[in-house]
Order: C-alpha cells, then sequence, then structure tokens
C-alpha cells in the first residue's frame, strides 16, 4: 500500500535500487518478522543506516528474490496460517470486547438526587477548588453553559458511582468500549435526574473521551 503524502517513504541507503528494507517487507508487502526470519535469514546485502552512523547496517533483500520467495508454495501457506491466526485473535478479542460492554450494560448505576441550588453550590465549589493556572472561578452568575458543564462534570464524577464502576474492568479486553458504555448510560442517568442538565449530557455524549491512564478503544 502506497504511502499518503503525510507519510513519505523512508529513506533508503544510497545505491539500494530494487532493494527493500524489512519495513518495505513488512508495511507494504505484509510480511511479518517470523516469515522474513523463516524465509529471508541473511539479507542479500548491508548498508550504512542513512538515519545514525552509530546505528547497526541497514538490511536489504532483493525484491527480485523476494517475489521469488513470494511465489513458492510454502511461503502462501505460512502467509495463510499467519492470517488465520491474526483472524482467530481478533475473533477472540471480538468476543471479549463484548462481553465487556454486556457487563457494562447491565451495573447497577446510582444517582443520589438532591435540591437543584444544593448541586449548584456543590459543584461551584468543587470546581473553584481545583482551578488551574488562569482559569477564572465560577459562580450562580456563570454564563449557563458553562455552569451547566461543570455541574455535569461535578455529578459525573463526585456523586454517582462512575469511578468504582469502572474498577471492574481494569486490566479487561473491550475496558475502553465498557468505559463508553458507563460514561454514557451515567450521563442518561443524571439527565432523568436533573432534567435542566439534559442538553448538556447528551452534548456530552459528543465529547472525546477522557480514557484513563492506559486505556484505548
Amino acid at each position: 500500500m502506497p504511502r499518503g503524502k503525510h507519510h513519505p517513504p523512508r529513506p533508503k541507503p544510497a545505491n539500494s535500487e530494487g532493494m527493500l528494507i524489512a519495513n518495505d517487507l513488512k508495511k507494504e508487502r505484509g510480511w511479518t518478522d517470523g516469515q522474513i526470519k523463516t524465509f529471508l535469514p541473511e539479507p542479500d546485502k548491508t548498508a550504512r543506516n542513512p538515519f545514525s552512523r552509530k546505528a547497526a547496517p541497514m538490511k536489504l533483500y532483493s525484491l527480485e528474490r523476494v517475489e521469488a520467495i513470494e511465489a513458492t508454495p510454502e511461503y502462501r501457506r505460512a502467509r495463510e496460517a499467519s492470517r488465520n491466526r491474526q483472524l482467530a485473535a481478533r475473533e477472540r478479542a471480538l468476543v471479549k470486547k463484548k462481553a465487556a460492554v454486556a457487563v457494562a450494560e447491565s451495573l447497577d448505576l446510582r444517582i443520589t438526587p438532591e435540591p437543584w441550588d444544593t448541586v449548584l453550590q456543590k459543584a461551584i465549589a468543587h470546581f473553584n477548588g481545583r482551578l488551574r493556572g488562569k482559569q477564572s472561578p465560577a459562580g450562580l452568575s456563570t454564563a449557563p453553559s458553562r455552569l451547566n458543564r461543570l455541574t455535569v462534570n461535578y455529578l459525573r464524577h463526585q456523586q454517582t458511582s462512575y469511578e468504582e464502576e469502572l474498577k471492574e474492568f481494569k486490566g479487561v479486553v473491550g475496558v475502553g468500549e465498557a468505559y463508553l458504555v458507563v460514561r454514557n448510560r451515567i450521563l442518561d442517568l443524571i439527565a432523568d435526574t436533573y432534567p435542566q442538565l439534559k442538553a448538556e449530557c447528551e452534548r456530552q455524549k459528543f465529547d472525546a473521551p477522557e480514557l484513563p491512564e492506559g486505556v484505548t478503544l
């Protein structure tokens, strides 16, 4: 697959026309490290690394040799086996993600309702107690959009079982997906409990998620 305009080709050593480096084999031709080790145990030649004189010499593989190997039954079988392993691994991961999402959808999430004025005062105090840098403090006269945002954030993190429920997924495959399910369910719970925050809760569902450290989607 050709590299896009934002990913220019890697520089290669001088006089390496018709030669491939390991990155070419993996990124452009679908080879794995194991296949390189098995079918190309030795390079056709080496050359000085163009990135650093202190780095190990770069291994170069003849395109003609690579194409000849790719045409062999042995390589085709190895490639098919590798593809089957990858597909099986993806299927296992998908099953685990679905299981994590199912658990997230069944969690008993709770929020303790309080009078609206009390919620506002607590949310403002919580926000002002965590001011950073040049942030301006909030108050009852703060713009409604900002006040709603900081109030929803306060409720998400301080007045629900949000953080505790997320601990259920630590280290689990699919934690990112489960995290989003829990986050959105809590936003719905806040909106149901405090209808005046419904619009802000819906808006936050479309925000980029602030995933816990080490968690990815």
